[in-house]
C-alpha cells in the first residue's frame, strides 16, 4: 500500500487539472473526460478560464446534463461513450440516483422509456418548460404534481438524467435555454465502459474510496462495487483507505508544489472531489463553502481552499466580496485583484473592485 499525505495529494490534484496554467488551449483540458460543470450558467467558461486565460469555447465543445443531470461542458465528439458510461447499470442504480423512482414499477425500464420521450420531442428545437410537458404526456408514471409549479409534470431528476442518453444539447440565448437533441445519435440500451469513467474519476479527483467515486457520479458505494476495476492500486491517505489509477502513482509521489492564487467557481472541478474534510479540514470552513443553495466560489492560494467569494455585477463594474479564513497577505490579496479583473471580463464588467474580509 503507498501512504501520502492530504498536501501531496492536492498538490497532485492542483498539476492535473491544470489549475497551474500548463494548458495552453482549450481543446488540451485534462478535466473534460468528467466535463466541467456549468451551473450556475457562466461558471462553465470560467472554470476553462481559470485554468486558460482569455480562452474562447470552440465549437467542439458542447453542453448537456451528464453528471448527476447537471449541464456540464464536454467535448462533442466523447459524449456517445459517455452517455454509454453514464447510463444507469439496475433498477437500484436508478434509485440510488434518484429516490423518487422507487415510487414507480420497473425504474431501468421506465428510464429508457423516457429517454425515449426525450429524444422524440427534442428533435425540434425547444424549451424546458415544452419537452417536460411532452414528456409528461409519454410517462404519467414518473410525473408527480408540483407544488411550486403548480402542474402535473415528470420528474424533474429524471428529465435531466435522461437528457444525455437523448443526445440532447443545451445552448443558453440571451437567459433562455434552447433544448435540441443531435441529430445523428445511436440511444444507449446500458451501461457501457464504466470502469473507464471511473478511472477518469479517480485520476482527476482520486486517490478516492469507492463512495468517493459513488457520490460524485450520484449513485451509491452499493452499486459500484460489483463493477469496480480490479487492478487499482491501494493507497493509505493520513490512513485513509482509498484507491488510484497506477499509472499515474508516480505523478501523486512527487507532484509540483502548487503555486498561484485561483478564484474557483461553484462546481469547478476541483470542488467535485467528495473528500471534502480533506479538501477543507475545519468543518466550519466547510459550512462556509458548501451550502444547501447558493453556495459562494472557493478562493484557493497555493493549492490551500483559504477563503470564499461572491461576485455581483453593478453597472459596468463587478464587486467581489472575498472572506478569508484567515487574514490574507498583501501579496496574496494583489494577486485576487489580478483574478477579479479576469472574472470581470469573463462576465462582460469592465472592472472589478474587490472588498476583503476575514471570519
Amino acid at each position: 500500500m503507498i501512504e501520502i499525505d492530504r498536501e501531496r495529494v492536492l498538490a497532485y490534484r492542483h498539476a492535473v487539472q491544470q489549475l497551474d496554467r500548463s494548458a495552453t488551449d482549450v481543446e488540451e483540458l485534462a478535466v473534460l473526460p468528467l466535463g466541467v460543470q456549468d451551473s450556475p450558467a457562466g461558471s462553465g467558461l470560467h472554470s476553462v478560464r481559470t485554468r486558460v486565460p482569455e480562452a474562447e469555447l470552440p465549437d467542439s465543445l458542447a453542453l448537456g446534463w451528464s453528471v448527476r443531470g447537471s449541464a456540464h461542458l464536454h467535448r462533442a465528439a466523447d459524449l456517445p461513450e459517455l452517455a454509454g458510461r453514464l447510463y444507469p447499470m439496475s433498477d437500484a442504480d436508478v434509485v440510488a440516483r434518484m429516490p423518487i423512482m422507487k415510487s414507480v414499477d420497473a425504474p431501468l425500464a421506465v428510464f429508457g422509456k423516457t429517454v425515449a420521450a426525450m429524444r422524440e420531442h427534442s428533435l425540434e428545437p425547444t424549451d424546458r418548460g415544452s419537452l417536460s410537458a411532452a414528456v409528461t404526456r409519454d410517462v404519467p408514471e414518473a410525473s408527480a404534481w408540483c407544488r411550486a409549479c403548480g402542474s402535473t409534470h415528470v420528474f424533474y431528476s429524471l428529465y435531466l438524467q435522461t437528457g444525455l442518453a437523448a443526445g440532447i444539447r443545451l445552448v443558453r440565448q440571451s437567459g433562455r435555454l434552447r433544448i435540441t437533441a443531435a441529430p445523428q445519435w445511436h440511444v444507449p440500451q446500458q451501461t457501457a465502459r464504466l470502469d473507464a469513467l471511473i478511472r477518469d474519476g479517480l485520476r482527476l479527483l482520486g486517490p478516492g474510496s469507492i463512495a468517493d467515486i459513488a457520490a460524485f457520479l450520484g449513485t451509491s458505494a452499493v452499486v459500484l462495487r460489483p463493477v469496480w476495476p480490479t487492478d487499482l492500486v491501494e493507497v493509505a491517505v493520513d490512513g485513509k483507505r482509498s484507491w488510484f489509477v497506477p499509472e499515474a502513482t508516480d505523478a501523486l509521489a512527487s507532484p509540483p508544489a502548487p503555486r498561484g492564487v485561483r478564484l474557483l467557481p461553484t462546481g469547478d472541478p476541483f470542488l467535485q472531489a467528495r473528500d471534502r474534510a480533506q479538501l477543507v479540514p475545519d468543518p466550519e470552513h466547510r459550512k462556509a463553502l458548501w451550502r444547501a443553495v447558493s453556495s459562494p466560489g472557493a478562493l484557493l492560494v497555493d493549492g490551500e481552499i483559504v477563503g470564499t467569494w461572491r461576485a455581483k455585477k453593478a453597472g459596468s463594474k463587478l464587486q467581489v466580496d472575498v472572506l478569508g479564513f484567515h487574514s490574507l497577505t498583501g501579496a496574496t490579496r494583489t494577486e485576487v485583484d489580478a483574478e477579479a479583473e479576469q472574472l470581470a471580463a469573463t462576465r462582460d464588467a469592465k472592472s472589478a473592485v474587490v472588498a476583503f474580509d476575514s471570519i
